[in-house]
C-alpha cells in the first residue's frame, strides 16, 4: 500500500513490493509513470488524489473496491469520504479500507462484532513527499491470513 507519491518513485519502494499479488496507491499519484511502473510489479488498484489533474486525474476513480485472498477493501484518497461513503463498512464485508491525503501513516483496527467483519483503516503515510517534522517516508505491507488483514508500517530512512 502506496500514497502520495507526487511523480516520483523511489526503488527502494519497488523493492519492497516485489513479490506483492496487488498493490494498492490511495492517490495523488502525480504521473503515468508511476503507475506504469507499479504495474510492472503486481496489478495496482488506484484512486485520484486532490492534486491528480489532468488527463491521469480524468482517468482515476474517486474510489475503488476489490479484493485480494477473500479480504474485501475499499480505498479512496481522503478519509472523509470513506467514512461518508461506508459509515459500517464491517457490515458491508470491507475488512479494510486504505486513505492517503495526510501523509501520516496510520493503522486503526476494529475487531470483529455480530454481523460484521473486523476492520482495519490504513493509511500508508507518504513513501515520497513526507511531512517536515517526521521526514521518514512510508508505506505499509498487508498479508492477508484467512480473509483477514495483518498490517505493519514500513519506514525508509
Amino acid at each position: 500500500m502506496i500514497s502520495d507519491t507526487h511523480g516520483r518513485l523511489d526503488r527502494r519502494v519497488l523493492e519492497a513490493c516485489a513479490g506483492a499479488d496487488h498493490i494498492i496507491h490511495a492517490g495523488d499519484v502525480g504521473s503515468s509513470m508511476v503507475l506504469e511502473r507499479l504495474a510492472r510489479v503486481a496489478p495496482v488498484t488506484v484512486v485520484r488524489g486532490n492534486r491528480d489533474r489532468g488527463d491521469l486525474g480524468a482517468e482515476l476513480p474517486a474510489e475503488a473496491f476489490g479484493e485480494v485472498a477473500g479480504l474485501r477493501f475499499v480505498v479512496a484518497h481522503k478519509r472523509r469520504d470513506l467514512k461518508a461513503g461506508h459509515p459500517d463498512p464491517g457490515a458491508e464485508g470491507l475488512g479494510l479500507l486504505v486513505y492517503g491525503d495526510t501523509h501520516r501513516p496510520e493503522l486503526r483496527y476494529r475487531g470483529p462484532a455480530p454481523g460484521r467483519v473486523p476492520v482495519l483503516w490504513l493509511n500508508p503515510g507518504s513513501c515520497m513527499a513526507p511531512l517536515p517534522h517526521d521526514p521518514r517516508p512510508s508505506m505499509a505491507l498487508v498479508l492477508v491470513h484467512d480473509g483477514e488483514p495483518d498490517a505493519r508500517l514500513i519506514f525508509f530512512r
